[in-house]
């Protein structure tokens, strides 16, 4: 019998006061086979340690996942899967002389067969069937699998069922609000914060694209009134490592750039609120909260010299973001030219703030020290970036960004995003415009292109 057909007995809950324990075997006696183990392992260790910005969060996710997986057949193969195509995504093939590829397949045949089969059941919807679904959609990121005639897009259908899911259940999980006590309610609310996210994730268009775009097909809708915050905070969230307030303003600029085509009131309202928020930030860095965790203050660290450092590294990742997503709105809702002052104003500022951030790892070491957790952030800005960088220079710095993005979180999709800023410089230079920075990078990226932002667990 298969291990995820088993069933896990309750006494294994205990994980969630001890996540670092794995079981050598299962409740009936039979060993737990070292390669699942060593992929649950991986999971817990690293794969959810690439999730997040910050160390509490990794502990909580830990806490609430690995006993529920423990106990859905359906969950612990997603949570596998996860982990092999983190392994794939790292270059590593076998697994105690086994096909990685292989232990992937034959997971995701089995455990998408268990999830379908759970949807289909008569069962109220829970926290494991979302984080499932979820868990599934990240693997499809991880591997971005290539197919003969283009490539997989399946974390889009997932995204779409998660979407699903939400709306056929009314209120009682959109927000997943603090104090319920559950480790896995915890954990929903930052994996709902990934949900929110990877809404906002680039989908590269298949080999099959036309030549003369890069562009994205059948985008997903925009976020619904209700995944909109209502009154954003402005504190920076220690799962994005930016605030909500600058979500919401991408989640706006989204649903802009789909219904006007050109600027009206509505962006330039919204074009000062972004400046008033750099603004405000400027005189005061906002706190760092993990108001959702099980932890109940803000920063927890060994010394009040690594909790300043820590809040310094989040500072500089949240005022990137802010910069990144002030891009975007001239881009997408001004359509203005790459060369264009308020665009090359931000890029410049991100340019050295990235630089600083690199410096801060360099100076405590890399390997985790300062500035090296917000590199899973750095996708969405850094592509940002990339899609406006029209001279030799500025090009071989993103490449340079792009190598310490890949160092950090290794994802497939790195790769790909890589590759697609390669061919959009290779199209504003046959459009003789490498050096000018005359185009608006929307018209390279196409109109169908949809990219507001691209988050932490988005490039995992």
């Amino acid at each position: 019998m298969h291990l995820l057909d088993l069933q896990v007995s309750e006494h294994q809950v205990s994980l969630a006061q001890n996540p670092d324990w794995l079981p050598q075997c299962l409740p009936n006696g039979i060993p737990l086979a070292p390669r699942y183990r060593r992929l649950l392992s991986h999971f817990t260790d690293d794969i959810l340690a690439s999730l997040s910005c910050h160390p509490t969060i990794h502990q909580d996710l830990g806490r609430g996942l690995v006993p529920a997986a423990l106990e859905s057949p359906q969950l612990m193969s997603a949570c596998l899967a996860l982990s092999a195509a983190g392994f794939l995504s790292r270059g590593v093939t076998e697994l105690y002389g086994v096909d990685i590829a292989k232990i992937l397949s034959h997971l995701q045949s089995s455990g998408l067969t268990l999830l379908r089969s759970a949807l289909a059941g008569p069962s109220v919807m829970g926290e494991t069937l979302l984080a499932t679904c979820l868990i599934w959609c990240l693997s499809d990121v991880f591997t971005y699998r290539r197919h003969e005639g283009g490539m997989s897009s399946s974390w889009r259908v997932h995204l779409g069922g998660i979407r699903a899911l939400l709306d056929s259940n009314g209120a009682n999980y959109r927000r997943f609000p603090p104090g319920t006590g559950s480790s896995m309610q915890v954990a929903m609310r930052h994996l709902y914060q990934l949900y929110l996210s990877l809404q906002t994730l680039p989908y590269i268009a298949p080999a099959a694209a036309p030549p003369t775009a890069i562009a994205e097909t059948a985008p997903p809708p925009p976020p619904t009134l209700d995944e909109v915050t209502v009154n954003p905070s402005p504190a920076i969230d220690g799962f994005l490592g930016y605030s909500d307030e600058i979500l919401d303003v991408m989640h706006q600029i989204e649903q802009l750039s789909r219904t006007q085509s050109l600027p009206s009131p509505d962006a330039d309202i919204l074009l000062g609120k972004v400046h008033a928020m750099i603004a405000r930030d400027m005189i005061a860095a906002p706190p760092v909260t993990l108001s959702y965790s099980s932890s109940s203050s803000s920063l927890t660290s060994s010394s009040p010299q690594f909790v300043q450092a820590e809040s310094t590294d989040f500072t500089l990742c949240h005022q990137i973001f802010q910069q990144a997503t002030l891009i975007q709105l001239h881009r997408r809702l001004y359509h203005l030219p790459s060369q264009s002052p308020p665009i090359q104003t931000a890029v410049y500022s991100i340019e050295g703030m990235l630089t600083s951030l690199c410096d801060r790892g360099k100076g405590r070491g890399g390997g985790g020290g300062g500035g090296e957790s917000m590199w899973v952030a750095m996708a969405m800005p850094v592509f940002t970036l990339g899609c406006e960088a029209f001279t030799p220079e500025h090009q071989q710095f993103v490449l340079s960004m792009m190598d310490r993005l890949e160092i950090c979180i290794q994802s497939l999709h790195v790769r790909i995003i890589r590759q697609a800023l390669v061919d959009i410089w290779t199209l504003r230079r046959g459009l003789d415009d490498e050096g000018r920075g005359g185009i608006c990078a929307g018209r390279l990226l196409g109109s169908f292109f949809s990219v507001s932002a691209l988050s932490f667990a988005c490039a995992i």
